[in-house]
């Protein structure tokens, strides 16, 4: 299974199939995808995921038919959503945020806030469509059961005083005396949260009113390193570190 080549389609999809004939219609993009793409042939298989931890094999039929090889009720693997989830809230960059979403999804992120700030780029675009076909095509390629949840972009002064429950906050900044770095603060947390979320800011940094804000609803000041990185560096790098210390945990827990 693992050598197969994957196509995520939403669940609802999925459920409508016709137990008995257990073919799933494919739309023009998909079938383009399979044909011209991955140049998959008639009679050949592939992994159809969920994006919701569900697995099953198929192989295609004529031009526009996936058959599952099992009813859709019984996925040939599923797996439950890692815990605790991670959350990256990141001020939208003037340009490279597509590259955000792609490699924190490929590295295992789990769900995703867009933020405004007081110093964000004014030519920054809202594109939700867009944004999530890149984390469907990140999910395919790096061969992950679970889609990344992508909230609707959001002031970040809203992130501020609606804290997420259950969870432990990180405000990622610079310029400070005796900040605490980002993976000895995750190392450090001691209570089983729900959620852990870290906020990365604009290229010009926070506003003092919003590091005031965020630490005042309860979110830690953290360090990234000794470097001073771009949004999208930092964004990678925080993802990159939350990811290693879960699985270590996770390792250590066995």
């Amino acid at each position: 299974m693992a050598e197969l080549r994957r196509i995520l389609v939403e669940y609802q999809r999925l459920t409508a199939i016709d137990g008995e004939v257990g073919c799933l219609y494919l739309n023009n993009n998909e079938s383009h995808y399979l044909r011209r793409v991955l140049r998959l042939r008639s009679g050949q298989s592939i992994a159809v995921v969920d994006g919701k931890g569900h697995l099953w094999e198929a192989h295609l039929q004529g031009v526009d038919c996936l058959k599952l090889s099992t009813l859709p009720t019984q996925p040939v693997l599923q797996r439950s959503l890692p815990t605790p989830q991670l959350c990256l809230a990141v001020v939208l960059p003037k340009r490279g945020f597509e590259d955000v979403l792609r490699m924190c999804c490929e590295l295992g992120i789990n769900l995703i806030q867009p933020l405004r700030s007081q110093r964000c780029t004014p030519q920054a675009e809202d594109r939700p469509v867009r944004w999530n076909t890149i984390l469907r095509e990140a999910v395919e390629q790096s061969e992950q059961l679970w889609q990344p949840t992508l909230l609707p972009l959001a002031e970040a002064s809203i992130l501020w005083t609606s804290p997420p429950d259950n969870s432990a906050l990180a405000l990622a900044t610079t310029r400070r005396q005796g900040l605490i770095d980002l993976q000895l603060w995750n190392q450090g947390l001691t209570q089983n949260f729900k959620q852990l979320w870290v906020s990365i800011g604009p290229e010009g940094g926070w506003s003092p009113n919003e590091e005031n804000s965020a630490e005042a609803a309860g979110w830690v000041p953290v360090g990234l390193g000794d470097s001073i990185l771009r949004t999208s560096t930092a964004a990678v790098a925080a993802t990159q570190t939350m990811v290693s210390c879960r699985r270590i945990r996770a390792i250590g827990d066995q």
